[in-house]
C-alpha cells in the first residue's frame, strides 16, 4: 500500500514540476521560422542527414523483418480463406512492405521532401 503511494507522490511531483516549463517549450516553438510559399523548401542540416544515417541502421532490417512477417501472414491467409480474403491478404501485406524503405533527411528533420512536391 506505501508502494503505491510513494509513487503517486512521485507522479505528482514530476507533472507540478513540468507544469512550469510549458509555456517555455510553446514559446521556444513559436520562435521558429515558419516556411513561407517564397522561401521555397527547408534544407535538412548535417545533423539531419546523419540521423537518418543512424536511424537507418535499425530502419531498414525493421521494415524487411516486418515485410517478410506480412509476406507469409498474407499467403497463410490467403491459403486459410481459400483465397476468399483477399482484401485482408493484401492490405496486411501493403502494412509491411508499402512505404519508403530508408529514411532521408527530410523525414528526420520533418521539412517537405521534393518527393512530396513541396
Amino acid at each position: 500500500m506505501t508502494t503505491s503511494k510513494g509513487l503517486c507522490v512521485i507522479l505528482v511531483l514530476a507533472l507540478a514540476m513540468g507544469g512550469p516549463l510549458v509555456p517555455l517549450a510553446a514559446i521556444a516553438q513559436g520562435m521558429q521560422p515558419a516556411m513561407t510559399a517564397s522561401s521555397g523548401p527547408r534544407v535538412p542540416s548535417e545533423g539531419a542527414k546523419v540521423g537518418a544515417g543512424f536511424l537507418n541502421v535499425v530502419y531498414v532490417p525493421g521494415k524487411a523483418i516486418l515485410c517478410g512477417t506480412g509476406t507469409v501472414a498474407s499467403t497463410a491467409l490467403m491459403l486459410l480463406t481459400f483465397g476468399s480474403a483477399y482484401r485482408a491478404a493484401v492490405a496486411l501485406f501493403n502494412e509491411g512492405c508499402g512505404g519508403r524503405w530508408a529514411l532521408t533527411p527530410h523525414d528526420v528533420s520533418g521539412a517537405p521532401s521534393p518527393e512530396d512536391g513541396y
